[in-house]
């Protein structure tokens, strides 16, 4: 993509109406240790992992495979992960009755090509020998979509995987308002920024704005990477506004 949409607050209400009925709402957890620990007053844990198939990918993906054309739900799609995603949108998948490809790469854990199998998907391996797991799998994904005229999804460089998983923002945004209180500090673990891309929309869409950080496993260079890419694209936002990040 090289014009990205930023959602509007409407539209990401309308995704979290829809998959809220087929996603759970995970807790959002108050933690004594760490707020002494930090020297907050007071800090919330919201463990996506709980989510219904494991992680929040699937919010993300019941929403985009909501937004397909019949023509394009009938026929199947197909994309590339090594496991969060794949498990998502082949839940989502067998969920909405939509067939679903996922193209893996053959060092994926094994337990994570299983549950994909599990819910119904078709697991096609990819060898990726010295080159990058994603870059081969990616380009098999691609192959798979042109050869079976299947619609090819992106793991996360997609406005409307983006805005299904706002949907975590918008419940932790509700929860925090039920319990008296509102954020100052949103700490967001990233890989390729699906989540803090959705999260971080409803809150500053909302006008309750925390300061945001993107958290990582030290010594990883996926987000960095990744952000060197994205940040020299143009976005703009549903009704055609600038939109700076």
């Amino acid at each position: 993509m090289t014009d990205l949409l930023v959602p509007s607050l409407d539209h990401l209400r309308q995704a979290y109406a829809v998959t809220s009925q087929a996603t759970q709402v995970t807790p959002l957890l108050e933690s004594a240790a760490l707020a002494r620990e930090t020297g907050a007053a007071r800090v919330f844990i919201k463990p996506e992992s709980l989510q219904w198939a494991g992680s929040f990918k699937v919010r993300g993906a019941y929403w985009r495979l909501k937004r397909l054309s019949p023509d394009e739900a009938k026929k199947g799609v197909v994309a590339y992960s090594s496991g969060n995603f794949a498990q998502g949108l082949a839940a989502a998948g067998q969920a909405l009755g939509i067939p679903v490809t996922i193209v893996m790469p053959i060092d994926a854990p094994a337990a994570k090509r299983d549950a994909t199998a599990g819910y119904g998907a078709r697991v096609v391996l990819t060898d990726h020998g010295d080159r990058a797991r994603e870059e081969i799998a990616a380009a098999k994904a691609r192959e798979i979509a042109e050869t079976e005229g299947l619609a090819l999804l992106h793991p996360f460089d997609d406005p409307e995987i983006v805005a299904g998983q706002a949907g975590a923002g918008l419940e932790a945004l509700d929860q925090l308002s039920a319990k008296d209180a509102s954020a100052d500090l949103l700490f967001c673990s990233v890989g390729g920024g699906g989540l803090i891309g959705g999260v971080r929309s409803p809150s500053t869409i909302c006008r309750r704005s925390p300061r945001s950080s993107a958290s990582s496993p030290k010594g990883s260079t996926a987000w960095a990477r990744h952000w060197r890419v994205a940040a020299s694209r143009p976005c703009r936002s549903a009704r055609s506004r600038s939109a700076t990040g």
